[in-house]
């Protein structure tokens, strides 16, 4: 069975399908978002991916891929020269 590739790059920012009067976006460094990780669970028949959005040790919210409309990636890091 073939893996997906796992997410390397930093989460900036997320889109979800919400609710009405729910947040529709998270965007790390706005409303105290600190960071936003990429995770898996058990589902009833394979893991099924998530993301969760944490502000400091707190983590603010939780998405299963189904709700997920958008991923946005941070900027690479820029390698420092060898000199």
């Amino acid at each position: 069975m073939m893996e997906e590739h796992p997410i390397q790059q930093p989460i900036r920012a997320i889109d979800i399908d919400t609710i009405p009067g729910g947040e529709g976006r998270y965007i790390v460094g706005r409303n105290g978002v600190t960071r936003i990780d990429a995770c898996q669970k058990s589902g009833l028949h394979a893991n099924i991916p998530y993301v969760r959005v944490w502000a400091g040790d707190t983590c603010l919210a939780e998405f299963c891929q189904h709700n997920i409309v958008g991923v946005y990636f941070a900027e690479p890091a820029k390698q420092s020269e060898v000199v």
